[in-house]
């Protein structure tokens, strides 16, 4: 089949077939159409053949199957589109690097049977095919009798915090749990907060040492909570094992499934089938899972099967950590050159680290073609570059190609509270491209402080930024292509009511979601998790050959550095 076939979902986008258009019958077509128009982070569909089903839809790790419709619109994303199948596993990598979706069509109809197959299944999938915890495999659920639950303590809650993600930077991470923290030390319902694995809190936390009902964790601590609590999900900096010593009950908080879904920010395949095989095991074994999206609860549902929806609570973040007077209305002391080079100057803000989901190299080329548009700005990319999964080489070629005198590039790396605010503050427009997240902080942070955004309307960006019956209408764009972005960067710096409109978008959205709110559901979600059983620990490792895998990251650099968190839980006993 030639790379020119294609057709259109009900709602426009247009997808490219690779093999046989015999098996797009009518009424798959329209499946296949709706499935697409359901997220613009869904990158690829196949039709494969399984003799245990009808129909079912499966998201999978890589396209396979007889068939595999490739969506045209993330071409720049993906550095274009394959035109024939041996070109499908590359371009497949390509687009899960950006945290994209590739979706099966499961069915035992005859003529997908007799097509044979066009793409073999990708090994992770093979698999997870024969794991008990994934999507793959269909299983009866744990045997065992639960335990009696507990009672709350009195007069009132005992949380514990595990806080070894409080690292020398603070990203989205790093503001969930002090924001969190604080919001409930105020809470009525709770007595005590202890924050285990840290001997002290980098800078941008040490303002919760004085919440008078909050300490740090010590080997002399004695009492076990009766909550212990992982504001970012557990992997191998935290042993689930032994978290059942500093808490009675165990919650963890997703906040995506991006490393689960990306290939490329493990060290090898093996690493990545152990992290995922991991993450799922972890959400079997604890009391209660919060995510900070709605999107995230249902992507992790689908993973993991077997996990009981009602221990699974989405609770979206706060969204009042910061004021306008947060931007002092001089520049830090850390851009004071920059800041003068940007004197009666528009620019663009790209704020975050390079990870390839954050498409960094995207909004440069967005930002060229506002140039190429007659739009004078300069852009500022402020964030680390990352190890590995950067895109820096591509914001490298395409900045070392750069020309145009309408505009100027300024890098920089990480940048503190301070410069973070005055950059949000003073920026003409933010470019937020990111193709995977589980809720995004940044338009939010940088309408409170007055700066539109533009980002794809997906998923968990979508879901909190839903208007309200009523509101001005705002167009955002709808998928990845650079002149969808250009357009609307255009329309932000040029027109004020669609600059308000945006603004209004997103301020409404933060009126609704404060960090008081978040805590209020949290404690709800902590007591309703004390009146349950615990749930059996049993999962969490199955079989020599996964524990062997697991004592692996288990023996790295970042599990060894947490040894002062596993010191103190052997302190931190008492009986459920």
């Amino acid at each position: 089949m030639s790379a020119s076939e294609h057709f259109r979902t009900p709602k426009g986008r247009r997808l490219r077939v690779i093999g046989d258009p015999a098996l797009l019958t009518m009424d798959r077509l329209e499946v296949l159409g709706r499935r697409a128009d359901e997220d613009p982070r869904i990158a690829s569909l196949s039709i494969v053949a399984d003799p245990t089903t009808s129909g079912t839809w499966l998201r999978a790790t890589a396209p396979a199957g007889c068939l595999v419709a490739i969506a045209e619109d993330v071409a720049a994303l993906t550095a274009g589109l394959p035109e024939e199948s041996a070109a499908l596993g590359d371009w497949a990598r390509r687009a899960s690097d950006h945290g994209l979706w590739h979706d099966w069509w499961c069915t035992r109809n005859a003529d997908v049977d007799r097509a044979g197959v066009l793409l073999p299944v990708a090994s992770m999938d093979l698999l997870e095919a024969t794991d008990p915890s994934s999507a793959r495999y269909d299983s009866a659920a744990v045997q065992g009798q639960p335990t009696k639950p507990a009672k709350p303590s009195q007069p009132g809650l005992r949380i514990a915090v595990d806080a070894t993600w409080l690292g020398p930077y603070q990203t989205g991470a790093q503001v969930l749990t002090t924001a969190a923290v604080t919001a409930l030390a105020q809470h009525p319902a709770v007595s005590s907060i202890r924050l285990a694995g840290l001997t002290e809190l980098p800078d941008y936390a040490k303002h919760l040492l004085d919440l008078p009902n909050l300490q740090l964790a010590t080997d002399e601590d004695q009492e076990q909570a009766d909550i212990i609590w992982f504001p970012n999900q557990i992997d191998a900096r935290s042993n689930i094992g032994q978290a059942r010593e500093l808490g009675r009950r165990v919650v963890t908080t997703y906040l995506d499934l991006i490393a689960y879904d990306i290939p490329r920010y493990h060290a090898s395949p093996e690493a990545w089938g152990v992290y995922r095989a991991l993450q799922r095991r972890i959400a079997l074994s604890v009391d209660g899972i919060t995510t900070i999206s709605a999107d995230v609860a249902t992507r992790l549902l689908e993973e993991v099967p077997r996990l009981d929806p009602e221990r699974v609570r989405p609770i979206p973040l706060g969204l009042d950590h910061i004021t306008a007077q947060s931007a002092s209305p001089t520049p830090p002391p850390a851009i004071t050159d920059l800041a003068a080079q940007l004197r009666s100057r528009r620019f663009l803000l790209v704020l975050g680290n390079d990870f390839a989901h954050k498409n960094r190299d995207f909004a440069i080329a967005v930002w060229q073609e506002v140039l190429r548009r007659e739009v004078s700005c300069d852009l500022v990319l402020a964030g680390l570059h990352v190890r590995s999964s950067s895109s820096a080489a591509q914001e490298s070629e395409l900045l070392r190609t750069h020309v145009d005198l309408r505009g100027r590039v300024h890098t920089l790396g990480h940048v503190d509270e301070a410069t973070r605010a005055w950059l949000l503050a003073n920026s003409s427009a933010v470019l937020y491209p990111s193709s995977a997240e589980g809720f995004g902080l940044v338009p939010y942070e940088a309408a409170i402080l007055g700066t539109p955004t533009t980002f794809t309307s997906f998923g968990p960006l979508r879901e909190i930024a839903q208007p309200e019956p009523g509101s001005t209408s705002t167009h955002l764009p709808t998928h990845w292509t650079v002149d969808e972005f250009a357009a609307d960067v255009v329309a932000l710096l040029n027109d004020a009511t669609t600059e308000h409109a945006r603004l209004e978008l997103l301020q409404q959205a933060i009126s609704r979601h404060t960090w008081a709110n978040f805590a209020a559901e949290l404690v709800e979600m902590f007591t309703l998790t004390l009146q349950r059983p615990p749930v059996l620990t049993s999962a969490v490792v199955s079989g020599a050959a996964e524990a062997a895998a697991l004592a692996s990251i288990m023996n790295s650099r970042t599990w060894r550095a947490t040894e002062p968190l596993r010191r103190a839980a052997k302190k931190l006993r008492r009986d459920a």
